[in-house]
C-alpha cells in the first residue's frame, strides 16, 4: 500500500510539473470545446450525478469542481474521486482535453465498456478507473497512452483477456488488473515494462503458465499474481527481481519445487506461495531472505522436514508451514525466530516432543500444532507465552495488530523499527498515561531519503502512523482490531489510496 502512495505521490507530482511547463497555449474556442465536451457528458449522467456537478456551468472549466487547469488554462487533470457518479463514458470527448495528464474517476458508480477513444489522450501519465462497474474487456486503444506511469482498472467488470499490445507502455511504473473476470494467459509482452514496481493481477481467471519474461522487470517492487489459474512451475527468472519486496502467487495451481533462485531475493518481506501443488522439501535458500516478515507455503505438498536454515529469519513474525506433508521434528533453534507472532504447523506428519524452547517465543500470539504425530507431555514453558494464553478468540483478533503496526513502521522509516519499538516500551513502562504516539513527531520517523508526503497524502501518512503507534501500545487490550483498521482506513480512502 505504502509504495502505492509513494508512486502516486511522485506521479502526480510529475504530471503537475508538466502540466506546468506544457507548451500548449490554449484559444478561448479551445477552452470553449473542452468546456462543451464536459458539458456534454455531465448531460449523459443521472440526475444525482448532475447535482454533484452542479459547479459545471458557463465556458471556465477551470473554476469546476474537480478540475484543474495548466497555466494556459487549459484542462491538466480531472479528479472526481467518490463523487457518486452515474452513468458511462461513452460521450465523453476526450479528444478534445489535448492537456489532460491525469484522469481519476474511481469509486464511483460508472458503467458500460471502457472506450476505445481513451486512447487519444496522447498526454496522459495518469489513469485511474478502479471501483467501478465497468465492463467488457480492455481496449487495445490504451496502448496509444504512451506516456502513462499509472494504469489502475481493478475492481471492475472487465472480462477476455490482458492485450498483449500494452507492452507498449515501457514507462509504466504501476499496472493492476484485479478484476476476478480476465481470463486467457499473461502476455510475454509483460516482459516489456522496464519501469513497472507494482504489477497486480489477481483475483481473476488467468491460466497458463507464468511468463519468465517477468524476469526482465528490474525495479518491481511488488508482484499479485494470487487467487488465479496458473500452471506449471515458478520461472527461476523470479531469481532476477532483486528488488521485489512482496511476491504473492498463492491459490494457483502452480507445481514442481519451489526455485533455488528465490533465495535471490533479499529485499523480500512477504513471500506468499500457499494453495498450490508445490513439491519437494522447503529449500534451504530461503535463509538468505534475512529481511523475510511473512512466509506462507501452507497448503501445498511439500515434504522433508523443516530446513535448518529457517531459523536464520530473525525478522520473520509469520510462519505458515501448514497442511503439507512436512515430516521430522519441530527444531529446538526455533527460539532464535524471537519475532515469530503466528506459527502454523497443523497438518503435517512432524513427529517427536514439542521442544521446551518454544515457551521461550514471548511475542506468539497463535501457535498452531494439531493433526500431526507430536508425542510427549505439552511442555511448562508454554505458559511463558502469556500473550497467547490471555487471548479468547475475541482478543485473537487482535494478535495480528502488533505485527501488522511493526510492518507499517518498517515501511514508513525506511528500516526495521526496533530501536523506536524499544523507545515506546521504556516510555510505556516509566509513565502511567502516555500518548498514542508517545510524543513522537512524524517527521522524525519518516524515512529521510525520500521527500515529505504533502496535502492530502500528508493526511493519510499521519492516520496510517497513529495505527502503527496504537498497534504497539504495550497494554494489548489497547490494541486497535484489524477490523476497526481496515474500517478507518476505508473511510480515509482516497486518491493517493
Amino acid at each position: 500500500m505504502f509504495t502505492t502512495v509513494l508512486i502516486i505521490i511522485f506521479v502526480l507530482a510529475s504530471s503537475s510539473q508538466f502540466a506546468i511547463s506544457s507548451s500548449f497555449a490554449t484559444s478561448p474556442s479551445n477552452m470553449g470545446r473542452e468546456a462543451e465536451a464536459l458539458l456534454e457528458w455531465k448531460a449523459s449522467v443521472d440526475n444525482h450525478s448532475q447535482f454533484q456537478l452542479s459547479s459545471w456551468v458557463g465556458n471556465v472549466p477551470c473554476q469546476w469542481v474537480g478540475i484543474s487547469c495548466n497555466n494556459f488554462s487549459s484542462i491538466s487533470q480531472i479528479n472526481l474521486i467518490g463523487s457518486a457518479l452515474k452513468g458511462t463514458l461513452h460521450t465523453f470527448s476526450f479528444s478534445c482535453l489535448h492537456s489532460l495528464v491525469s484522469l481519476d474517476l474511481s469509486n464511483n458508480l460508472l458503467f458500460g465498456t471502457i472506450p476505445s477513444h481513451l486512447g487519444s489522450l496522447s498526454e496522459l501519465i495518469y489513469l485511474n478507473l478502479s471501483v467501478n462497474h465497468l465492463s467488457g474487456r480492455i481496449p487495445s486503444e490504451l496502448c496509444q497512452l504512451t506516456s502513462l506511469r499509472i494504469l489502475d482498472l481493478q475492481e471492475n467488470n472487465i472480462t477476455g483477456s490482458i492485450p498483449h499490445q500494452l507492452g507498449s507502455l515501457n514507462l509504466l511504473n504501476l499496472l493492476s488488473l484485479y478484476s476476478k473476470n480476465l481470463t486467457s494467459s499473461i502476455p510475454v509482452s509483460i516482459g516489456n515494462f522496464s519501469n513497472l514496481i507494482i504489477l497486480n493481477l489477481s483475483e481473476n481467471k488467468l491460466s497458463g503458465s507464468i511468463p519468465h519474461q517477468l524476469g526482465k522487470l528490474n525495479f518491481l517492487n511488488e508482484l499479485y499474481l494470487y487467487n488465479n489459474c496458473l500452471i506449471g512451475s515458478i520461472p527461476k527468472s523470479v531469481g532476477n527481481l532483486s528488488n521485489i519486496i512482496i511476491l504473492s502467487l498463492a491459490n494457483n495451481k502452480l507445481s514442481e519445487s519451489i526455485p533455488q533462485e528465490v533465495g535471490n531475493l533479499t529485499s523480500l518481506w512477504s513471500l506468499h506461495l500457499l494453495g498450490n501443488f508445490l513439491t519437494s522439501s522447503i529449500p534451504a535458500c530461503l535463509g538468505n531472505l534475512g529481511n523475510l516478515i511473512i512466509l506462507a507455503l501452507s497448503e501445498n505438498k511439500l515434504s522433508g522436514s523443516i530446513c535448518n536454515e529457517i531459523v536464520m529469519l530473525r525478522s520473520l513474525t509469520f510462519l505458515y508451514l501448514h497442511e503439507n506433508n512436512l515430516s521430522g521434528s519441530i527444531l529446538t533453534s526455533i527460539v532464535n525466530l524471537g519475532n515469530l507472532s503466528v506459527l502454523y504447523l497443523n497438518d503435517n506428519t512432524l513427529s517427536g516432543p514439542i521442544p521446551q524452547e518454544i515457551g521461550k517465543l514471548g511475542s506468539l500470539c497463535e501457535l498452531s500444532l494439531y493433526s500431526n504425530n507430536l508425542s510427549g507431555p505439552i511442555p511448562t514453558s508454554v505458559g511463558n507465552l502469556t500473550n497467547l494464553l490471555a487471548y479468547t478468540m475475541e482478543v485473537n483478533e487482535k494478535c495480528d495488530v502488533y505485527s501488522f503496526g511493526v510492518v507499517t513502521l518498517e515501511v514508513i522509516m525506511g528500516k526495521h523499527p526496533g530501536d523506536l519499538i524499544s523507545l515506546l516500551s521504556s516510555s510505556s513502562s516509566s509513565s502511567a498515561t502516555t500518548s498514542t504516539a508517545h510524543g513522537i513527531l512524524l517527521k522524525d520517523v519518516l524515512d529521510q531519503r525520500l521527500e515529505p508526503p504533502r496535502n492530502q497524502a500528508t493526511r493519510i501518512v499521519v492516520s496510517v502512523a497513529k495505527f502503527a503507534f496504537a498497534c504497539l501500545e504495550t497494554n494489548p487490550q489497547s490494541h486497535p482490531t484489524m477490523q476497526q483498521i481496515f474500517r478507518e482506513l476505508s473511510i480515509e480512502r482516497s486518491p493517493l489510496s
